[in-house]
C-alpha cells in the first residue's frame, strides 16, 4: 500500500487540531475515516506519529520529523494541480502580530487582492502566539514585530517601525518633552508579556527608568488607548497609533531622550516549502514595504 495525498492531509489536519474530531470537521470526513487514514499512514511508515495526552493527540518525535516533509508534499501537490491553469483563488494561511494587524494589514490586503485576485486566511495574535502557530505549521507565514527565538523559525527584515512614548494630548510632558527621571515617575499602561511591544519596552526603554510603575498590562490596543486618553497613564507603542482615525486626535507623543526603532519581519518555519502562493504574497508585501520606506535617523 502506498502513502496517499489524503493520508498526508489527514496527518496535517490532526497536527493542527490535535483531535480526530476536529480534523474530521476540517476535512469533511467521518471520524472513522480520519482514524483509518491515520492508522494506515502509521502502518505504512511503521512508526507512531502521535502520543495521546489526555484528550489531545501530540506529535511524537517521528511525527515532528514527518511534519515539514508532509507539509511540503501537500503544498507541492496543490501547486501541481494548478500548474497549467489560471487559479481563481490561492491558498495561504497568514498570521500577524497586533500592531501590523491594526495598522498595516488593511492596506496590504488591498494591494494583494488587486494583484492576485484573492485573499489569504488571517490570524492575529502576539509574537509568542504567532511563533507557536508557525512552529505547529498551523500558518504558512507571519508578519511579526519582534524577535523570534526558536532555531526552527527564520526571519527576514521587512520594514522599520518607530516606537514612541504616547500620552493624552493634555499631558504636561507633551509640550516640553521628558527626562528619564520624569518618565520613571509616570504610570505605564502596557501590552501583555509575550507581545513584541512589551519585550521591546522591557529590553530597551525600561533600562533607562528607575523601577517603572506598570499600572496594568492589557492585550488590547483599544483598551490601552482608551485608558491613556482618560489620563490613567502613558504607554509605549508604534508611532503609527498617532494616525489612528479614532484615537489619534486624542493622543500625542512625549519626546524622550532617545529614539527607538524596531524591525518588522517576515517569518516562516525553516522547513516550510515556499509554495507559489507564499512566494507571491512575499513579493507583494516586500514591494509594499519598499513604497512605504522613509529615511530613518540612526539610533543613539
Amino acid at each position: 500500500m502506498s502513502i496517499t495525498y489524503r493520508q498526508l492531509e489527514v496527518f496535517l489536519a490532526v497536527t493542527r487540531s490535535e483531535t480526530v474530531s476536529d480534523a474530521a470537521v476540517e476535512l469533511g470526513m467521518s471520524k472513522s475515516a480520519v482514524s483509518q487514514a491515520l492508522s494506515e499512514l502509521e502502518g505504512r511508515l511503521a512508526v507512531k506519529l502521535f502520543e495521546r495526552s489526555r484528550s489531545r493527540l501530540k506529535l511524537s518525535a517521528e511525527g515532528h520529523r514527518l511534519q515539514p516533509l508532509a507539509n511540503e508534499l501537500v503544498e507541492r501537490t496543490h501547486d501541481l494541480q494548478t500548474f497549467f491553469t489560471d487559479r481563481p483563488e490561492g491558498h495561504l494561511r497568514l498570521a500577524c502580530t497586533l500592531t501590523i494587524g491594526s495598522y498595516l494589514l488593511a492596506d496590504l490586503m488591498r494591494d494583494f487582492k488587486t494583484r492576485a485576485g484573492w485573499l489569504p486566511e488571517v490570524r492575529i495574535g502576539n509574537t509568542a502566539e504567532v511563533s507557536e502557530q508557525l512552529l505547529k505549521f498551523n500558518v504558512d507565514v507571519a508578519l511579526i514585530e519582534g524577535p523570534v527565538f526558536s532555531p526552527e523559525l527564520v526571519s527576514e527584515p521587512w520594514m522599520d517601525d518607530e516606537m514612541v512614548v504616547v500620552a493624552d494630548v493634555n499631558h504636561p510632558l507633551v509640550k516640553r518633552g521628558a527626562t528619564w527621571d520624569e518618565l520613571s515617575q509616570e504610570k505605564w499602561i502596557l501590552r501583555e508579556e509575550g507581545s513584541s511591544t512589551r519585550i521591546f519596552f522591557d529590553t530597551r526603554i525600561a533600562l533607562h527608568l528607575q523601577r517603572p510603575e506598570i499600572a496594568i498590562s492589557v492585550n488590547s490596543f483599544e483598551s490601552i488607548l482608551g485608558m491613556v486618553v482618560n489620563g490613567m497613564g502613558i504607554t509605549f507603542m508604534s508611532s503609527r497609533v498617532l494616525s489612528d482615525p479614532f484615537y489619534g486626535k486624542h493622543l500625542a507623543q512625549i519626546q524622550c531622550p532617545k529614539r527607538f526603532i524596531r524591525q518588522l519581519s517576515i517569518c516562516t518555519h525553516r522547513g516550510k516549502y515556499l509554495s507559489k502562493d507564499l512566494v507571491e504574497w512575499k513579493s507583494v508585501v516586500q514591494a509594499w514595504a519598499s513604497r512605504q520606506a522613509s529615511p530613518v535617523l540612526p539610533q543613539d
